[in-house]
């Protein structure tokens, strides 16, 4: 017992040498080599010099000391854990030698690790003990009601997956519709209008206009030559048989309509007033080109 008192002694000297006297050294030297920065700053002031020792020593000996504070409980803890191993066996093996009055090595390798750990009170011993303990696991009776929670979860993100996915599906629907409405447009113009436009640069500018204003009814169109005659009566059933497959009347209402006829064609309509050319529908099936009513919920054209 007396040799492993002075064995636990001499380390306990050694490592309060190792953890304080080396790093004190260390720390010593950086506040000489700083108190002599300053002091050159100062005129080597001997006053400079030693406040800037003192305050340099004693921030780095804080330092040193909040760091060595949060080290020592990792050691610790391992030291506590690797006793407390040695200790569960050994209690059995202390009722065999009450018994046998063998194994006495055993009895002093208790006491020894007992002696380095330090003191300890009852309830924190154990808790050490019960943290050692196997964790019991506790096995549900029956697993339905997690198979519940699986399947409310699953519902719950496929919901939004498929709201997502049909809103996404409508926009192109409604997009390809669109695209078709206008391309029938485009196909109605030509056919149409070819044989009373003046060339084919006029008739492209003509694509161009409507093209734009089924884009934004605001849109205020360029004029375009005619090389044969149409009246007034063939323009308003030309425009209101475009406008009607773009959809929204609330945009494309008669006045817009008869805004963008003047525009587009300036000589016809000269000497007629707006209110006369809102009655697009006036002997729709009279002129060179007639009402083409669409069909419900259809945007084809008749002309064929």
């Amino acid at each position: 017992m007396n040799s492993a008192k002075c064995k636990t002694g001499n380390m306990a000297v050694r490592d309060y040498c190792l953890v304080w006297g080396c790093p004190g050294l260390v720390i010593l030297t950086i506040s000489l080599f700083v108190s002599l920065k300053v002091g050159n700053d100062f005129g080597q002031d001997n006053f400079a010099k030693f406040v800037t020792f003192v305050i340099s020593s004693g921030l780095l000996g804080t330092v040193y000391y909040l760091f060595q504070s949060v080290l020592a409980e990792v050691p610790l803890s391992l030291q506590d854990r690797q006793c407390s191993a040695a200790i569960l066996p050994t209690n059995q093996e202390a009722e065999a030698v009450t018994e046998d009055s063998t194994d006495s090595d055993i009895l002093e390798q208790v006491q020894e690790c007992l002696a380095e750990m330090p003191p300890q009170s009852e309830t924190a011993q154990g808790l050490l003990l019960e943290e050692l303990q196997e964790p019991t696991i506790e096995i549900p009776d029956s697993t339905e009601p997690t198979k519940e929670v699986t399947d409310t979860t699953e519902t719950s993100t496929e919901q939004p997956d498929l709201y997502a996915q049909r809103c996404k599906e409508y926009q192109r629907e409604q997009e390809q519709r669109r695209h078709n409405t206008i391309d029938a447009i485009m196909e109605y113009v030509t056919h149409i209008m070819s044989p009373y436009i003046y060339d084919n640069d006029e008739l492209e500018k003509l694509l161009d206009a409507i093209r734009k204003w089924a884009d934004d009814w605001q849109h205020k169109p360029v004029p375009i030559r005619l090389k044969s005659t149409l009246t007034t009566l063939d323009l308003r059933h030309f425009v209101w048989n475009i406008a009607e497959r773009l959809g929204s009347k609330k945009d494309y209402t008669g006045e817009v309509r008869a805004i963008f006829i003047k525009r587009m064609f300036p000589d016809v309509m000269r000497d007629i007033e707006l209110d006369s050319i809102r009655n697009f529908k006036f002997q729709p099936d009279t002129g060179s080109i007639v009402i083409d009513e669409p069909d419900k919920g259809d945007y084809h054209f008749h002309f064929e």
